[in-house]
């Protein structure tokens, strides 16, 4: 009884349908008493009670269903309310909706990938995040040898931000000693150990923490990343790699794997072969994104995947790595490893970064993405440029909610605006096969055209060789001519 009563207060929004209900219910009461005591019926007053009746059965379904439904919001905000885990979106609609959703893959890793699996996960439980685990060494001796070991750091973000877990248990996986130490790391080497291998304790990791989605490193062999840099250097191991570019102050020229014979997760390739769209990045260009496509079967499952193809690219360049890129070099550096005219989109931030922005979360070492759509090789594809920026704990991050928004638009659309870009793509396309075909037709009569010559050449060497024969016989024939008249006079 106290329970009913409580619906009764103010800011319960149910009052008001009990009301109608209650109304409703004694107007259907009252046209059958009526009715029963009216023997003779006009046919006005026949349709008064046709009115009256068909009136109060709909007040009585209206009122039921709509206090329901208030009862069932007052409820899920009141839950929301007391845990502060629990997104209404997901209490509203649930798993079902999320099931239907988008299969979205993304490619990357540093804070950028787990930020927005979180925008993510509130739109589809369909994600696939590819993440590049490598066992990265600190010294060339090292790589060399057999001291190798794997830094799950990227996954175990990965799993934090796809955790449905209502506890605060998760915040296990990213909390760091003061040491240094991170927690999550020593789970997943623990749970390596007990399950025997590094796949299955991802999988068992994923379950304690209920993850939305699932989480593939690109290889579970031993991945030891190369680079060859601008001065003719070479440097071994991922860390190495931005320690080495900053202490020399040369670019990377391009990445490469020590061992090119490693074997890509299968479920990684059936992923991006069922894919609606793929994104790759956020993350570092060379060591989080472009060191997954140096795999064949990867690279050639993105080239022939139906999927629409998107490229985040960062709020901030990465010192060690990208200094002073633009938004064109890392499309087309995207496009140096992937292939051309394979990506379709670029999501791009062009909300301001003051300086005052830049020394507040100790971004002085780093410079903002400039946007140059001139120098864009790839003109069929679409630039979607939007103010992203937000600011975390020393970083400026994108903003995961409208990043996730416009991705899972793109996902069901053809088109942004006016611009459809797979007509222009198309279009574009068959221009470039236009040129081609006319160089292949200009190098063809060009060709064609010297062997003419060749030949007019070879013909008229032939004609002054015989010429030239010719005049030998008749100069030859004149002498012996002579020879015997002056023997015929003596």
């Amino acid at each position: 009884m106290r329970n009913l009563i409580e619906w009764l207060k103010p800011g319960a929004r149910v009052k008001r349908y009990i009301f109608i209900l209650i109304v409703s219910v004694l107007l259907l009461i009252f046209c059958g008493i009526s009715l029963g005591k009216t023997s003779d019926l006009t046919p006005s007053m026949l349709f008064a009670y046709v009115l009256l009746i068909t009136v109060s059965i709909f007040g009585i379904v209206f009122s039921f269903i709509l206090a329901q439904r208030n009862i069932l919001l007052v409820t899920l905000k009141n839950i929301a309310k007391r845990n502060k885990n629990i997104r209404m979106r997901q209490l509203l609609y649930g798993d079902p909706k999320l099931k239907k959703g988008p299969r979205v893959v993304v490619i990357g890793g540093g804070s950028g990938l787990p930020n927005l699996l979180k925008g993510l996960k509130e739109y589809t439980s369909n994600i696939t995040a590819v993440v590049n685990v490598s066992a990265d060494d600190y010294t060339l001796t090292s790589a060399m040898g057999k001291e190798e070991r794997v830094t799950p750091g990227d996954i175990r973000k990965c799993i934090s931000a796809l955790s449905t877990s209502e506890s605060d248990f998760s915040k296990l996986l990213t909390y760091k000693e003061k040491d240094g130490t991170s927690i999550g790391n020593s789970i997943i080497n623990a749970l390596t150990e007990i399950t025997g291998s590094f796949p299955k304790a991802i999988d068992k990791l994923s379950d304690i923490f209920k993850v939305q989605g699932d989480i593939y490193p690109v290889t579970t062999e031993d991945l030891i990343l190369c680079a060859g840099l601008e001065n003719g250097e070479v440097v071994v191991g991922k860390e190495n790699i931005s320690e080495r570019v900053k202490e020399t102050r040369t670019s990377i020229k391009q990445i490469f794997l020590k061992d090119g014979s490693l074997k890509v997760v299968p479920e990684v390739v059936e992923a991006i072969k069922k894919a609606n769209i793929i994104v790759l990045g956020p993350g570092s260009l060379y060591t989080s994104i472009a060191s997954n496509l140096l795999f064949e079967e990867v690279s050639k499952a993105i080239i022939k995947s139906k999927a629409k193809k998107v490229y985040v690219a960062n709020i901030m360049n990465q010192p060690g790595q990208t200094e002073g890129y633009t938004l064109a070099r890392y499309i087309n550096e995207i496009e140096r490893y992937l292939g051309k005219h394979v990506l379709d989109y670029a999501i791009v931030n062009n909300g301001e970064i003051t300086p005052e922005m830049i020394k507040d979360f100790n971004q002085e070492d780093s410079t903002a993405v400039k946007i140059d759509l001139e120098n864009i090789q790839n003109r069929a594809i679409c630039v979607i440029q939007e103010d992203f920026v937000l600011t975390a704990k020393n970083a400026l991050i994108h903003d995961a909610d409208r990043l996730a928004e416009i991705i899972m638009t793109l996902s069901l659309t053809k088109s942004i605006g006016d611009l459809n870009i797979v007509s222009m793509k198309r279009k574009h396309m068959q221009k470039e096969k236009i040129l081609t075909g006319k160089k292949f037709i200009k190098s063809k009569l060009s060709e064609k055209k010297a062997k003419k010559i060749q030949k007019k050449l070879e013909k008229n060497s032939k004609k002054t060789k015989k010429n030239k024969e010719i005049k030998t016989s008749e100069k030859s024939q004149a002498t012996i001519n002579k020879l015997k008249d002056e023997i015929s006079k003596e």
